[in-house]
């Protein structure tokens, strides 16, 4: 019975720690508003979309951001002092995103050995530009690049192809968050200047 209480008080203390050491990992370092989408004249507004779409999911899941910052205030402008002093007082670091989308292909391929059904082949690959707030100087950067095959069917061609876009652009979204998370905490702070030696 008291081996039984001893394992059962060290569970819960296991637990009350694992809790708070979660609670603590969880805390927000960042703040991202995305500034906007670019591609090439003939990328559909709806793959921007979907992108700039694929990239709020994919940070906004980081516990290491944060979205909820002052929503009233101008994502861009030069009036956002609101949005500096609630960043300054909950200690964030604030970033305008860029999705520059450098690629972006469908291909209709024949039906593969034994199938009877058409392959769309989507293919993309992006790169996403974090600057500071409000100053606009560059902080990250970090590149994806994703492929998707797909058996379509005529009657559900449409929804077949956005799904598979979306796919794609999710997966190289997530490759150019994850490397643009390791520079960023990766990024050297200021240096401490050197005390002065007494003479």
């Amino acid at each position: 019975m008291k081996g039984w209480l001893f394992a059962t008080s060290l569970l819960a203390v296991a637990m009350t720690v694992a809790g708070v050491t979660a609670a603590h990992a969880a805390e927000p370092k960042y703040y991202f508003q995305i500034k906007e989408v670019t591609a090439a004249a003939d990328v559909d507004a709806s793959v921007k979309t979907a992108a700039a779409e694929a990239l709020k999911a994919e940070l906004a899941s980081r516990p290491e951001w944060a979205t909820d910052i002052v929503p009233e205030a101008p994502a861009h402008g030069a009036d956002r002092t609101a949005l500096v002093a609630e960043l300054t007082k909950r200690k964030l670091r604030g970033f305008d995103v860029t999705v520059r989308i450098e690629s972006f292909k469908k291909e209709m391929k024949d039906p593969r050995p034994g199938g009877r059904l058409k392959q769309l082949a989507v293919s993309t690959k992006l790169v996403i530009i974090g600057g500071t707030i409000p100053d606009g100087k560059l902080a990250f950067e970090g590149s994806g690049e994703a492929s998707v095959e797909a058996e379509v069917s005529e009657a559900r061609l449409q929804a077949n192809t956005a799904a598979a876009q979306k796919a794609a652009l999710k997966s190289a979204v997530k490759q150019a968050a994850e490397e643009a998370v390791v520079k960023l905490g990766a990024a050297p702070t200021a240096a401490k200047k050197p005390a002065k030696k007494k003479t």
